[in-house]
């Protein structure tokens, strides 16, 4: 399999979007952070090796301090 892109919605605590994204730039995996507006507080995309490496950023994102809710999306 070659690399997996996949986009990490999240929903954060008001007022700390801008604090993780910082801290999501610093995931090697990180291709982009962005807050938006609507339903979600962020975006961010991400390019890994594998499933398995998507699993770890993913626990990785859920553990930010902040974060309340997360979907990924995985593209093809």
């Amino acid at each position: 399999m070659g690399q997996v892109t996949a986009y990490i919605l999240m929903v954060t605590e008001v007022g700390k979007e801008h604090a993780i994204a910082d801290r999501l730039r610093e995931l090697k995996a990180l291709v982009e952070a962005a807050p938006v507006y609507g339903e979600y507080d962020l975006l961010a995309k991400f390019k890994v090796s594998d499933l398995r490496s998507l699993d770890q950023v993913v626990t990785e994102v859920r553990n930010i301090e902040g974060v309340v809710r997360t979907m990924t999306l995985i593209s093809s």
